[in-house]
């Protein structure tokens, strides 16, 4: 959680994990995945749903790394989230 509050501060989500490079992913509370680029594009409603527990297809519960998962899509935009090895 402690990521979540730090993306919120400095206003951006991060793609990949430091140290390391590994590329995250979100979790949302309705248990969807969510790439980064869709976490800043909808950066606000993220923000607004954290606050109000309104939009739980919004609300950012856990950051993950994705390792070896080559069929992990976003849900919202469909895009794949490149697994950091193959299997």
């Amino acid at each position: 959680m402690k990521m979540i509050e730090e993306a919120i501060k400095e206003g951006e989500f991060p793609s990949f994990a430091w140290p390391g490079g590994d590329p995250l992913f979100y979790i949302t509370r309705d248990n969807r995945a969510l790439c980064p680029e869709c976490c800043n594009a909808e950066f606000e409603l993220i923000k607004e749903s954290l606050a109000n527990k309104d939009y739980p297809q919004w609300e950012i519960v856990a950051v993950e790394i994705n390792y070896e998962d080559n069929m992990l899509y976003c849900d919202h935009c469909s895009q794949q989230i490149e697994p950091s090895h193959e299997e």
